[in-house]
This record gives structure tokens, sequence and C-alpha cells, in this order.
């Protein structure tokens, strides 16, 4: 029995959503709270997320952070940047930010960004019990998985072609486990696992979650 499986599966509705989008000092983005699960990646440059609550944290390159609750959160090229205010649409993706003339060069800051629709409803325990921001940090030889999922959105999103779509959807429900994963991984390895190793790897315990 997979319990990491049937946890995702059992809270989430509809397509995700994900963007690439070039980012030119200095740029901020405030997301509302909503029913979502969300996800940052830099692929380049650096960023800042500023949750609502806790201390801000400085992503670098290859750095991915998950937002299981959908806690209102900002992301931005540094402290004190201006805000602009985004929000959920009904289609599951965000209000498009102003159009602005591209300054020339290469951009500063370059980030993956993804929603998931969740039924809160059917909140599972697995997910439940997750920080208000998983930030899983980019090291040598650490979550290969997560590292090629990363990377093969990122190229499709780049360079649209036929079927992107179907193949970023079923990426992006890949990217979502690895991303759980790795956070597992690094939980359990420092003696922090929250209750997760026993419920993944315990059948009887598997069972009664279930």
């Amino acid at each position: 029995m997979d319990v990491l499986s049937d946890a995702v599966a059992a809270m989430r509705t509809g397509r995700p959503h994900s963007a690439r989008r070039d980012k030119y000092a200095p740029w901020g983005v405030r997301f509302a709270a909503a029913d979502e699960a969300g996800f940052h990646v830099v692929l380049r440059g650096t960023a800042w997320l500023v949750p609502e609550q806790g201390e801000p944290v400085r992503l670098a390159p290859g750095d991915v952070v998950f937002l299981a609750h959908g806690g209102r959160h900002a992301l931005s090229s540094g402290p004190g940047v201006p805000l602009e205010e985004v929000r959920l649409l009904p289609d599951g993706t965000w209000t498009p930010l102003p159009v602005r003339e591209t300054p020339p060069g290469c951009p500063d800051t370059v980030t993956l960004c993804g929603t998931y629709r969740l039924d809160r409803a059917r909140s599972h325990r697995l997910l439940a019990e997750l920080p208000e921001v998983v930030h899983i940090p980019a090291r040598v030889g650490r979550h290969r998985s997560l590292r090629a999922a990363v990377e093969l959105i990122g190229m499709e999103l780049e360079d649209r072609e036929p079927g992107t779509d179907a193949i970023v959807t079923s990426l992006l429900d890949t990217l979502l486990l690895y991303i759980l994963r790795a956070w597992w991984e690094d939980e359990r390895e420092a003696g922090r696992d929250g209750g997760w190793a026993g419920a993944l790897a315990d059948p009887a315990v598997a069972a009664a979650l279930r």
C-alpha cells in the first residue's frame, strides 16, 4: 500500500497549473490565501519567499519551496520591495501581472511556479501535518529525481511543442510526489519524520490511516 500516493490522490482535484517567468529586479508579488497547494522553484538567480508568518527564506538556484496549506505569501527580489497583488481565478490560474517593457539583457531571476487544487474536506493526515513552508535547498547529489522533474517541466514551458499541455500536467503530478518524498527523506535523516516513517513503512499503520 502506497500511503504517500494515497494522500495526494485523496485530496487533489482538477488539473494542476504552472508557469515559467523571467523577472527583472526589482520585482515582488504577493499571493492571497487559497485552497491550493503551491510551489516555487528558482531556475536562475535568487529570490526571497516571505510567508505571512515566520521568517523570510532566501532561495538560491535550484531551491524548491512547497506551500501545502495555501497560505498567503510573497515572492520578491529582496526584502522591502513593493509587492503586486495576484489572486486565484476559477480555472486554477492566477491573475496575470501587468505587462511591462522587457529590459535588455538576461533576466535576473527565472522561476517556475505552480498550484495544485485541493479538496480540504478530504484532508489527509500526512499532508495536514506538513509545515506551512517546505524548503528543499539544492544540494549536489541530493534528490536527483526531483531535479530531473523540475528540469523537464522548465524545458517544456520554455519551448512549447505539440503535447506540452498533457506532458506538463503529468510532470506536475510527478513533481508533487517528488517534493513530498524529498521532504520526508530530509526529515527522516534529521530524526524529525513527524510520524511519516511509521505511516509509510508499517502496513498496519498505513491501513489504519487509510
